[in-house]
């Protein structure tokens, strides 16, 4: 894969220009949505969460409790939302010209990930509002953020490929991504719930990623090193085998859009 993305990075970096652009075209905001839809959600938790409910945040301050899970989820949601469907609605492309499709998927992913990374000022600017200090945990955030854009890719990459030859995947994709947010801690932590219930949510990797942000940024605490090879291992092999599976299909494309 690498080696047909670097034969073809010029084609890559126009989908993700290309993209971008368009997600923000003709809109009065422009970039700003980007930092508003996390901020919006994060202030929507902190009235029901935290005001009304009054939930536990472990002595979090809510606001970065909340955003620190909304920041890994709103790229993993944002990211799918685009990918799923990415292969059909270029069907006009595909079958007219060839190129390595997990461009298409991969370009989507890469822009939000500029996305993420624009948001992810506005939580270093919280954590300074909230006299967070800086530690060297933070430097986790790498291998983290290294590992969701892994796991991301590769549902996006696998789903997309079987959104080509069942349209029922992009219906049914909404529902999964609202139940998959419920799996993962965003509106809550491990703290909260049984130690059997705990493990089972450690199958979703996200769990890992979002706990391992909170504790890094606002407890300054390092993660087991051997989880997260582990954790990393697990999305980089479920990375290789969506990209093998996408190639096996990838050939009827063409045929098949």
């Amino acid at each position: 894969m690498l080696a047909r993305i670097l034969q073809y990075r010029s084609l890559l970096l126009v989908f993700i220009w290309r993209e971008y652009i368009i997600r923000y075209k003709q809109s009065i905001l422009g970039i700003l949505w980007t930092v508003l839809q996390p901020l919006s959600m994060m202030l929507l938790f902190v009235f029901i969460f935290g005001t009304i409910l009054k939930i536990k945040s472990h002595g979090y301050p809510f606001p970065l409790f909340f955003y620190s899970g909304l920041l890994p989820w709103a790229f993993f949601s944002g990211a799918l939302n685009y990918c799923i469907p990415s292969l059909t609605n270029h069907s006009s492309l595909i079958t007219k010209i060839y190129f390595p499709r997990e461009i298409i998927p991969l370009a989507g992913t890469a822009v939000c990930l500029l996305d993420f990374c624009i948001s992810a000022l506005v939580y270093f600017l919280l954590l300074l509002v909230y006299d967070v200090h800086l530690t060297p945990s933070f430097i986790l955030l790498i291998p983290l953020m290294l590992e969701l854009f892994l796991f991301t890719f590769a549902v996006g990459l696998f789903f997309a490929a079987v959104n080509v030859y069942y349209r029922d995947v992009r219906l049914v994709s909404a529902f999964m991504i609202q139940l998959w947010f419920f799996a993962s801690p965003v509106i809550y932590t491990l703290k909260d719930v049984d130690s059997s219930l705990a493990t089972l949510l450690y199958i979703n990797p996200l769990t890992f990623i979002i706990e391992s942000i909170r504790r890094a940024t606002l407890e300054g605490l390092w993660c087991d090193p051997w989880l997260l090879i582990l954790s990393f291992t697990a999305s980089l092999l479920l990375c290789y085998l969506a990209y093998k599976f996408f190639c096996r299909v990838e050939r009827a494309f063409a045929d098949v859009i």
